[in-house]
């Protein structure tokens, strides 16, 4: 059984909003806000606008910047 590509990013995605959440309460002991709570989840909707206009960016890019940018919001909030 082959995954397609949107729902191997979802699962990302899915995986990095639990990270985010586990490190962010239980070891950096802070509440994130709204946005930086769902920051993941922005990047996905950044990746279906983007599916919807034709652009050619491959799984591994759109995975690699759900990662990205749920290490930047852990980043700053240890800062």
């Amino acid at each position: 059984m082959k995954l397609s590509d949107e729902l191997k990013i979802s699962l990302v995605t899915a995986f990095c909003i639990l990270a985010l959440a586990i490190i962010a309460k239980n070891i950096l002991m802070v509440q994130l806000d709204f946005v930086s709570q769902y920051g993941p989840v922005w990047m996905y909707m950044a990746y279906i606008g983007a599916k919807e206009q034709k652009a050619r960016c491959s799984t591994l890019f759109w995975s690699l910047a759900i990662i990205l940018v749920t290490a930047a919001i852990l980043a700053v909030y240890a800062l």
